[in-house]
């Protein structure tokens, strides 16, 4: 975050009209430097910036309900001088899209942008989907044989 916000204001200090998107995640946000560079934001208003958080419930320690409860995201970030938009279902591209389309819309009015992306860590794989178990471990072999045959064609090239 602190990266993005840096990056966003040396656009805007420079006359560089792009935008900057970062992506983090739920369990990413429980660390003081995200708080930090939230209200630096705000207070620079760096409205170059689109943030999204992957808020899937889950970090390497298990859910993020019992490792830190994070409360109401929303409420929080509209507190921290933000313009808050959610993803109901961020596994969903098109919906994705249209959200980030909309908070285009947002920028260049004194605030950042930040999108609340509620996804399930591990979605179209039965024995991953909703597990913390997964994060930062690389399948088998014989896993993934059976991840990629359970996701959609156009996934499984990749």
């Amino acid at each position: 975050m602190s990266v993005a916000c840096g990056t966003a204001l040396a656009k805007k200090l420079n006359g560089d009209n792009r935008l900057v998107y970062s992506l983090h995640g739920d369990g990413e946000i429980q660390e003081g430097q995200i708080w930090e560079a939230a209200l630096f934001a705000s207070a620079r208003k760096i409205d170059n910036l689109i943030s999204t958080i992957d808020v899937n419930g889950q970090q390497i320690d298990g859910p993020t309900d019992k490792v830190m409860p994070l409360g109401d995201l929303n409420a929080k970030w509209k507190s921290f001088g933000w313009e808050v938009l959610s993803c109901g279902n961020g596994n969903n591209i098109e919906e994705l899209l249209s959200v980030i389309n909309e908070a285009t819309t947002k920028t260049g009015k004194g605030k950042p942008v930040m999108i609340l992306m509620k996804t399930v860590m591990g979605y179209g794989v039965d024995f991953m989907a909703g597990s913390h178990k997964w994060h930062g471990v690389a399948p088998n072999d014989e896993q993934l044989a059976k991840a990629l045959a359970q996701l959609p064609e156009t996934l499984g090239d990749y």
